[in-house]
Formats: structure tokens, C-alpha cells, sequence
């Protein structure tokens, strides 16, 4: 009953478009809203398409650069981005302000960060100590799938009004996916000596040693994707308000 409910949902608000009558778009049928939620700050515009149906369509964004974190003798610098775009389709099954909510989500957000040694000249990586002679920055990115399916529940005092000003509260869970996490390394450049030989060899040294920080760097990353694997469902709460013609 409940994956039915889901699936109904999903697949209303994919055929938003060819949903949209006439008469579902005339002035008095369309609201439009400004909200804040967990992905940041928006606006949306909803159209009613029956007496306990609308749909809607919307964005939420927010960004925040430089945000530095110092562990264990290590700068983190993150920039982060939450950026969500939805369709969903709206059921009020008392024709009230009360619905239940399904649709998709395309989640854009990211978080991008910079490592680099705050007070020592070296990284630690998996129990493993390297050197800033080595190694000058680490980059992490860490994403997760870009379409994600949302169910949940809400109110919009709006919807079966003539017009005027409503209050809006939606509250659920989007499935997001496993996250998806990369590391990649700025090693510093390798002098040359101008002795073939000794040049041969520290060359040889070189990939040897980042063989062995790419190895410490891909078990790093199972071990967060571990962790971040207990957020593949992501809560979502939102409140606004908007107008209807």
C-alpha cells in the first residue's frame, strides 16, 4: 500500500506537464511561495489541478565558502553548496491544508574541501606520516546521486482558498543514494639533480611513495563513504508561505 502510494506520486509529479489544464493554469488556481528548508532558501509556484490535487515545481539553494575546521594538526577548508530542484505532486485527501507529498528531487549539492598541515610540515593518512616536501595539497569532494525520489507530508493553508495568503509546511525524506567521495593530490614537483641516475631513482622513490598515499587515501575515502552511508535517506523539512491569486 505504502510503495503503491510512493510510486502513484512519483509518477504524478514526472507527468507534471501534460497535467496542467487550462484550467489548472488560470490566475486563480496558481500560487506562488518563498520558503527555507534544509537545502537552503527558495521559491516555488503550485498549480491546483482538482479539488484535492496540485502540483508544484520549485528551488532551494544556499553556498558557503571558506568554512575551516582544524584537527589533529590539519586544516580543513570547505566550500559548501546545497542546490535542490523538484517537481512534486500535492494530495490533500480531506481537501484541507493537510497533504501528502511525492516527487522527485534533483540535488545538486556538494561539498569541496581543501587539506592542508596547519601547524606541522606533515600529512597523516591512515596511521602513515608524509611529508609537505611530498605532498602540497589534498582536495576532497564528496556528492551524492543527483535524482532523488522524496516522499512526506505537510500543510499549505492556501490550497482551497479564493485568494490571499497562506502558510506552508512540508516534512520528509528524500532517498539520496550512497555518497560518492574522491580525493585528489597536488604533489609537489620532483627536482632534478642532473644525475641520470640519482634522478632515476628518485623517480622511482616518487611513485612508489604515491602509490602508497593513493592507497591510504582510497581507504580514507571507503571509511567515510561508511559513514556517510547512514545519510543515504536525507530528512527534509521546510516551512514558507505564499499567495494565491
Amino acid at each position: 500500500m505504502k510503495r503503491s502510494l510512493l510510486t502513484g506520486l512519483i509518477l504524478c509529479a514526472a507527468t507534471v506537464p501534460t497535467m496542467l489544464s487550462a484550467d489548472a493554469l488560470s490566475k486563480e488556481n496558481i500560487s506562488v511561495g518563498v520558503d527555507a528548508g534544509i537545502l537552503g532558501f527558495g521559491a516555488s509556484v503550485k498549480a491546483k489541478i482538482s479539488q484535492s490535487v496540485g502540483v508544484r515545481a520549485g528551488f532551494q539553494y544556499f553556498h558557503k565558502d571558506d568554512i575551516e575546521i582544524e584537527d589533529d594538526g590539519v586544516d580543513y577548508n570547505f566550500d559548501v553548496t546545497l542546490n535542490g530542484v523538484y517537481g512534486y505532486a500535492d494530495w490533500h485527501p480531506w481537501r484541507g491544508s493537510f497533504k501528502v507529498t511525492g516527487g522527485l528531487l534533483y540535488n545538486n549539492s556538494d561539498v569541496k574541501g581543501l587539506i592542508t598541515p596547519a601547524t606541522s610540515t606533515t600529512f597523516v593518512f591512515q596511521g602513515h606520516t608524509y611529508s609537505t616536501d611530498d605532498i602540497a595539497k589534498v582536495h576532497t569532494l564528496v556528492d551524492f546521486d543527483p535524482i532523488a525520489p522524496y516522499i512526506g507530508i505537510g500543510w499549505d493553508t492556501s490550497f482551497n482558498k479564493k485568494k490571499g495568503f497562506g502558510f506552508t509546511f512540508d516534512l520528509g525524506v528524500a532517498y539520496q543514494g550512497s555518497a560518492k567521495v574522491s580525493y585528489t593530490v597536488d604533489y609537489k614537483e620532483l627536482e632534478k639533480t642532473g644525475n641520470p641516475a640519482v634522478d632515476q631513482a628518485a623517480e622511482q622513490a616518487r611513485q612508489e611513495l604515491i602509490r602508497e598515499i593513493n592507497a591510504d587515501l582510497e581507504a580514507e575515502k571507503v571509511s567515510l563513504q561508511e559513514e556517510l552511508d547512514k545519510y543515504e535517506f536525507l530528512p527534509y523539512i521546510a516551512i514558507g508561505m505564499n499567495y494565491k491569486f
